[in-house]
């Protein structure tokens, strides 16, 4: 499988607090925005995605299909608690935390585990699909208080409700995707979507898919273009595992949260 990722610092901020890892030989691929204050959030997103990397690595080709749900969970798990001891026991870093993304691809599925407000999607068919749902207040109040988007408090969005390493309790997002060829699994931190709506994003992808490098540099770039207020990472993944035709308009099988 083709993978293609662009990190940057973006036009504001001093230090880098994202983390993105690609395996493609292993078919595992992370992203981690942190947060935290002076190197906290750096600190945060890399611990994070190391200790998950550390564990799917070493378990995830022992793991059937059956058990990856559970095993994006526990490296979730995992995740947290390393974050959060660091936090607890290195003066200056307490409270730090972090989003994760993770993807496992395994044939023809791939396995989502989202927390945070970065985000996963699904580029197929010339067409751009939000995968996860954000962890944030603005989310919040419009699912479940039914405030509309446009009545949403200023801020609403950056006020995160779960946090690797600082929540006290994790309900991770988890999906599993049936793929189809030609698809293209795209991660990237909200350094990006909040300088960039979904629809420019799907046209990006439209004019650059069969370069996934073009298309990180150019996603990234863009975001700078129109300001750069954040930290922005992407993470572009196209799979090439045998293919087989799926049911009509299948695209998620299961959709479950773990405590």
């Amino acid at each position: 499988m083709k993978a293609a990722w662009k990190s940057d610092k973006g036009k504001v901020r001093e230090n880098n607090e994202d983390s993105v890892l690609a395996d493609a030989e292993k078919g595992i691929f992370l992203l981690a925005d942190g947060m935290g204050g002076q190197r906290g959030g750096e600190v945060a997103s890399d611990l994070a995605v190391r200790t998950a990397y550390e564990l799917l690595r070493q378990a995830t080709g022992r793991t059937d299909k059956g058990g990856m749900t559970r095993l994006l969970a526990d490296a979730l798990a995992a995740a947290h608690s390393t974050v959060f001891k660091k936090g607890m026991t290195v003066p200056g870093l307490a409270g730090m935390g972090t989003t994760l993304e993770m993807v496992v691809i395994k044939g023809a599925q791939a396995f989502v585990c989202h927390l945070g407000d970065s985000r996963v999607y699904l580029f197929r068919r010339e067409s751009l699909r939000r995968i996860t749902t954000d962890d944030n207040y603005a989310a919040y109040l419009m699912e479940y208080e039914h405030v509309a988007e446009e009545d949403l408090p200023p801020g609403a969005q950056h006020i995160l409700t779960q946090v690797v390493g600082a929540s006290d309790e994790l309900v991770p997002e988890i999906h599993i995707l049936e793929l189809e060829e030609g698809d293209i699994i795209f991660l990237c931190s909200d350094g990006l979507t909040g300088m960039l709506a979904d629809s420019d994003m799907e046209n990006v992808l439209q004019r650059e898919r069969d370069d996934l490098d073009k298309a990180a540099a150019a996603l990234v770039d863009e975001a700078n273009r129109r300001g750069g207020f954040d930290n922005v990472s992407v993470l572009l993944v196209r799979p090439d595992p045998p293919f087989s035709p799926p049911p009509p308009e299948t695209l998620l099988l299961t959709a479950q949260g773990y405590q």
